[in-house]
């Protein structure tokens, strides 16, 4: 039997070099031989190019909890009239949003209610609620028929620090 190894450019997938053992009987014509060779060296290709596909979704989907659990991380509750709010500060003014609507936000624009603390007491109102995925940014409109997006940050917890190790 005759034995061909295969072996993939690193430069077509970054970095790696992939080998495999083919046994080709001998009696196969040349042509034939290099048929099989290609595909096997396609098949081998398509392989590792569906590994690095689902390893990029795999990075992506851990970075994508990493930051969902870092924004709402050291950030202030406000319990008021028995609910838990987080207030969003921003130069218009500041709002106050349930706990739970903050949590597993889509990717996607969604429709929130959002609370004004007065001196009359809490005023609801609806508003559009956008997070950026990619600095975690959180983007309010008052508005949601004419749409405009303003930045606002969820109030966050002053820690102290001591000889760089927080308190």
């Amino acid at each position: 039997m005759d034995k061909l190894k295969l072996r993939i450019d690193k430069k077509l997938i970054k970095g790696y070099t992939m080998t495999a053992a083919l046994n080709i009987n001998p009696i196969f014509q040349n042509k034939v031989r290099k048929n099989i060779y290609k595909s096997a060296l396609a098949s081998l290709y398509e392989k590792k190019k569906i590994w690095n596909e689902l390893n990029e979704e795999r990075l992506l989907h851990q970075k994508e909890k990493k930051l969902e659990k870092e924004r709402l991380e050291n950030k202030k509750l406000y319990a008021i009239y028995g609910k838990k709010y987080y207030k969003l500060v921003g130069d218009n003014g500041d709002y106050y949003v349930l706990e739970d609507a903050l949590k597993d936000l889509p990717s996607s624009q969604l429709i929130i209610q959002v609370n004004r603390y007065s001196f009359s007491g809490m005023r609801t109102s609806r508003a559009l609620l956008k997070v950026d995925k990619a600095t975690n940014k959180i983007f309010l409109s008052e508005d949601t028929l004419r749409v405009y997006f303003k930045p606002y940050k969820i109030e966050s917890i002053k820690l102290k620090r001591v000889n760089n190790q927080v308190i």
